[in-house]
């Protein structure tokens, strides 16, 4: 008898919580191990970030709807400088094998942020075949290798816990660029090229881009000691790379509230806060009954492991998941 041989073609699984899948791919980390400052290194790219030709002409329609708004005295977004992941680098030290991670990064803008990380499904191309940025890009690709023209925005998404055990969770507003309405971790942050620099070489820094971050859109000064960073990914449902960590702060929920009614930088994203108990069970659940993306569930979720162990948290997610 002839058998036909069988092969098992390997493929990346997301992030699984009870029969809840995301839409997030682990690249380093797990919640249980941590960077230390010097493990964590940016450099910019000196090749300029090209965009395919759709990509340009998205970009230009974006641009020219959000000058026609701006002049109509309507709500408009506005071209910030951004930078796009062109690699990684992952190590470990010699003597302990503390993660490092060195990402290098390519000069964008948010307007190409619109076009890209936003536009993923827009179809476009003749009515007979439509095509999308996703289906001629990220169909099939490697997805531990970024595509630079996409990966747009790279920066942090932060959990804050604060002295009486409660996480900051943040309402979006109607007018944000993107997730307009839906909830998210404490702080999520693009890596601004100008604001979010150190040393002599002024190159881009993490840290800078946490403090800043929770500076403006919940009115509080973190010291960089504060802030643990556990890994990084991707999340697919948007191409989105970001580092994920968390900061335990000294002040009272009550104290962060009090700090935000009073007015922030970063108001017009942010609507309202809540505070949530940090323990597993009311941590996933929030993420489960309300709409929020991957990346969310994904910082809170590394979160709870580093604050009380993978099984526990993972029996509350069964539970929570699986209920």
């Amino acid at each position: 008898m002839h058998y036909e041989p069988r092969f098992w073609v390997p493929r990346p699984l997301p992030l699984c919580l009870g029969r809840f899948t995301s839409s997030w791919f682990v690249i380093d980390g797990d919640g249980e191990m941590n960077y230390v400052p010097s493990g964590l290194r940016c450099i910019v790219s000196e090749s300029r970030l090209v965009l395919p030709p759709e990509i340009t002409v998205l970009r230009k329609r974006i641009k020219e709807r959000e000058r026609i708004k701006r002049i109509k005295g309507l709500a408009h977004l506005w071209n910030g400088p951004q930078y796009a992941l062109e690699k990684y680098a992952i190590s470990r030290t010699a003597l302990d094998e503390r993660p490092e991670v060195t990402f290098s990064l390519q000069l964008t803008d948010y307007y190409t942020f619109q076009a890209t990380v936003m536009s993923l499904d827009q179809e476009w191309g003749q009515a007979n075949v439509p095509m999308t940025l996703r289906k001629k890009y990220l169909e099939g690709s490697n997805i531990y290798q970024p595509i630079p023209f996409l990966a747009n925005g790279f920066g942090i998404a932060l959990t804050i816990i604060s002295e009486d055990r409660k996480l900051v969770v943040t309402h979006r507003s109607e007018q944000c660029g993107a997730r307009p309405g839906e909830i998210d971790v404490s702080v999520v942050e693009s890596v601004h090229p100008g604001m979010d620099t150190s040393g002599p070489t002024a190159v881009p820094d993490l840290y800078s881009t946490a403090i800043r971050g929770l500076r403006e859109e919940v009115g509080i000064d973190l010291d960089p000691n504060e802030i643990i960073f556990f890994g990084f990914g991707v999340d697919l449902q948007y191409y989105q790379w970001n580092l994920i960590g968390m900061a335990r702060i000294s002040q009272t929920g009550e104290e962060i509230l009090n700090c935000f009614s009073r007015g922030v930088h970063g108001k017009w994203e942010a609507k309202m806060l809540e505070l949530v108990c940090f323990d597993p069970k009311s941590t996933l659940h929030i993420f489960k009954k309300t709409k929020s993306w991957s990346t969310a569930l994904v910082a809170a979720y590394w979160s709870l492991v580093n604050e009380y162990g993978k099984k526990e948290t993972l029996s509350a997610a069964d539970e929570v998941f699986n209920g």
